[in-house]
């Protein structure tokens, strides 16, 4: 597999490395250890626009080239084929550009940086790569260690479903515990009391009950083998379901779609799930979506540039 690893350098992104490191990556894997500049504002000219003191982006520059470097030289120091770059442009559209590039399988990143007044690579970039990047993106926090109690949060999506294939891809240890997770969205169906309505609600109920079990099913299947799989089903928010039952296991991974199956309309029963997972769970957040959505929109492309500016 290749993987590419977005660093600057900052607390959470070491955080990252060290998660990198701690899979049971094999001689045949490698890492490109991408670091991208951002530069401070350094003024204002007579005619308002920005200017840049070039010792401050040469320092800046230099800086980047010295985040990949430690970073390259920890990789290599472990027996593994790896490649340091540099280079400019908005971080987000940059690091899924340079992971096009390359060919890679899978984006290994922090989820939170330095901060634009340091010169931040992550923080917010890390939501835009994993909503925007046509590639599986994995996006580290607290812990350090390789996971070994997954919590994969699936509603039968393409993007969940590809999540899983992602997942099963990874240089993951065989004795792993998976909890598979369907949320059950609260229908409201506006009824009166009676018992005709009654009868419909759980009509509704025992059909969504009966789909989500054939999901979790079809993603049972999906599983490595020499896995300890157990099923679950809730109800009412997704991403409060998902965080609850990652917590509650102990869970060193969240995986999910980064879109969900559509409800009604253009309404999602995911939707921001994945953003708010990236930034509040307590644990990795693996994101992946199907391969006919990769190929970003122009308004994604212009959301993805905006992100950075």
């Amino acid at each position: 597999m290749r993987i590419l690893l977005a660093t600057d350098g900052s607390p959470r992104a070491q955080v990252a490395l060290e998660l990198l490191l701690a899979l049971p990556l094999r001689p045949t894997d490698h890492v490109t250890v991408l670091a991208v500049p951002v530069h401070s504002y350094a003024g204002v000219g007579m005619e308002g626009t920005g200017v840049y003191f070039a010792e401050i982006c040469e320092e800046e520059t230099n800086a980047a080239r010295r985040v990949a470097q430690e970073a390259w030289e920890v990789i290599s120091a472990k027996g593994l084929a790896a490649t340091a770059r540099v280079q400019e442009g908005p971080a987000p559209r940059t690091i899924i550009e340079i992971a096009r590039a390359e060919g890679v399988g899978l984006i290994v990143m922090g989820s939170r940086g330095r901060g634009f007044v340091a010169g931040a690579l992550l923080g917010s970039t890390a939501r835009a790569v994993a909503r925007h990047s046509p590639i599986p993106v994995l996006v580290a926090r607290e812990r350090r260690h390789v996971p070994v109690r997954i919590l994969i949060a699936t509603d039968g999506s393409e993007d969940a479903q590809m999540a899983i294939r992602t997942f099963a891809a990874l240089p993951l240890p065989p004795a792993l515990e998976v909890t598979l997770l369907n949320v059950l969205p609260e229908r409201s169906l506006g009824l009166a009391n009676t018992a005709m309505a009654d009868e419909l609600r759980a009509l509704v109920e025992r059909r969504d009950r009966e789909e989500a079990l054939e999901i979790l099913s079809r993603a049972h299947a999906m599983v490595p083998s020499g896995a300890s799989t157990r099923m679950e089903l809730e109800h009412g928010g997704v991403t409060d379901r998902i965080i609850e039952t990652a917590k509650a296991m102990g869970a060193d991974l969240i995986v999910i779609g980064a879109r969900g199956a559509r409800l009604r309309g253009d309404e999602f029963l995911q939707g921001s799930t994945a953003d708010r997972l990236i930034e509040t769970a307590h644990c990795a957040v693996l994101v992946a979506r199907t391969p006919e959505r990769a190929k970003p929109t122009r308004a994604e492309r212009e959301t993805v540039g905006a992100t950075a500016r």
